[in-house]
């Protein structure tokens, strides 16, 4: 998809206009089925840095009678200068990646796949790409899925990187196995079973300390 990808929402693996999530919402016929838009969208909110998202939610949770969720001003974490840590922490590390070229974000998470791999016996088995895409997706580039990580992990696999570890073609095909169905429109820190969760911390510990520390 070539157009700005922050004001499309991803909905059950599928990019569709932030306004249209809103009205699908709207026109649900239950908060059942509305609430399933409303954290898509909040999702979405968190993703990109749109603290304004919780507004059109909220005034659809009115509409089912739902009550508000809190603004994040109200309760958010704040830093020593009133800061949001998510925004002084993880949107700053996002910001930072996106203003790198292609072939630095590929040597950056070469770098630190080397650095996970060193570090921890958390990747020993092909399936753990599984963990380094929804990193990739969740935190860097939604861009990222399933359908194209084969010939994006050619590109970041490090140099001299265990064959045995090698993401094979069918390596990707078998991610639906490894996450429950509902799972799949979740951030990886949002899901109820993510059975990589420990690789996912860690390797965003480590791609977080390695922009912060190197890239600024």
């Amino acid at each position: 998809m070539t157009k700005d990808l922050c004001e499309y929402v991803c909905l059950d693996g599928v990019y569709v206009k932030e306004d249209s999530v809103i009205k699908m919402a709207g026109n649900a016929g239950s908060f059942a089925v509305a609430e399933h838009y409303l954290c898509a969208l909040l999702a979405h909110g968190l993703m990109y840095g749109k603290a304004d998202i919780i507004n059109k939610v909220n005034e659809v949770r009115e509409q089912y009678q739902a009550l508000p969720y809190a603004k994040p001003d109200d309760q958010s974490p704040r830093d020593e200068y009133g800061r949001s840590r998510v925004e002084s922490v993880e949107f700053k590390v996002r910001k930072l990646y996106s203003q790198m070229s292609s072939e630095q974000q590929r040597e950056l998470l070469r770098s630190c796949l080397q650095l996970l791999k060193n570090q921890t016996n958390l990747f020993c088995r092909k399936q753990h790409w599984l963990g380094v895409m929804l990193v990739v997706r969740d935190r860097l580039d939604s861009s990222v899925n399933q359908s194209n990580f084969f010939s994006y992990a050619l590109r970041i696999t490090p140099e001299g990187w265990p064959k045995a570890l090698c993401i094979g073609k069918h390596t990707t095909t078998n991610f639906s196995k490894l996450l429950r169905n509902n799972d799949w429109s979740e951030a990886y820190y949002d899901m109820e079973s993510n059975p990589q969760k420990n690789l996912c911390e860690k390797f965003w510990e480590i791609v977080k300390q390695t922009i912060l520390t190197e890239i600024q």
